[in-house]
């Protein structure tokens, strides 16, 4: 009999958000965006709870059919990044485009276009509303930027989060100008300039950095109550099973799955 805990819902706020959020009128498959597999708002604790805010990028297509942002290859890395800081339940993960990309150069001009941004903000507004956000982390350039518009509006001066930009979790693509050691020494000053300011993390443990390299242990599963509930194991502890389909022009529509 399987027990696994799962997430049971956005409440208050929050739960207002995934119920009137923008449609394809606003994330159009036409500016990149894969606007037919509808949006993806979050993972962890969107119930006021949450004493880390982890802004991300995009969904990728495994997120898609998981309906949780940062579960693939990226939240793998992201999820051992938050538990190096003690945190393993008391996390919310947003993305800056709350709809997958199938082609950045369309879509990054508009992060922050009114409606989106609007949105976004509302997002992070209700984010903070209890006053328990303690950090914030942003990956990649999209995610400080729209951190960067939101902290120029009254709301997000009245925050006093601690805020680190980090890298991009995939920024070291084969071929790229990025390495993973690259990757892993700005991790770590990220991690070193966020942990004083963490004072309420789940875990109380030493901070031990990164090496050269990510080890089996800083590549975690997603606990299974960051998903709807009957999502099955090897959706949340493994990724590339889902990919863009083929042939090109078709990916704002077809995702292929290959089960591991």
């Amino acid at each position: 009999m399987n027990t696994d805990p799962f997430d049971t819902g956005p409440t208050g706020k929050f739960r207002t958000l995934c119920q009137k959020y923008p449609d394809a009128t606003v994330y159009r498959g036409a500016d990149g965006f894969r606007s037919l597999w509808g949006p993806i708002f979050y993972r962890g604790r969107a119930n006021g709870t949450a004493r880390l805010l982890v802004i991300g990028q995009d969904p990728a297509q495994t997120e898609a059919f998981t309906r949780r942002i940062l579960s693939g290859q990226a939240g793998q890395r992201v999820q051992g990044f938050v538990e190096k800081l003690g945190f393993t339940r008391s996390y919310l993960m947003i993305n800056a485009f709350a709809y997958g990309i199938f082609n950045q150069d369309m879509a990054m001009p508009h992060l922050n276009d009114p409606e989106i941004q609007a949105y976004r903000h509302q997002w992070l507004e209700a984010a903070f509303a209890k006053g328990r956000i303690e950090a914030v982390v942003t990956f990649g350039n999209a995610a400080f930027n729209a951190w960067t518009a939101f902290k120029a509006t009254p709301a997000g001066q009245a925050v006093t989060a601690f805020h680190q930009k980090a890298l991009h979790p995939t920024a070291d693509k084969p071929g790229g100008p990025i390495t993973r050691k690259d990757l892993l020494d700005n991790w770590n000053v990220a991690l070193n300039k966020l942990r004083p300011h963490i004072q309420n993390p789940d875990v109380s443990k030493a901070l031990v950095p990164y090496g050269n390299d990510f080890t089996a242990a800083e590549l975690p599963p997603i606990p299974s109550r960051d998903f709807p509930m009957g999502l099955q194991p090897w959706m949340r502890d493994s990724d590339f099973w889902a990919k863009l389909g083929d042939p090109p022009g078709t990916e704002r529509a077809n995702i292929s799955i290959v089960v591991p």
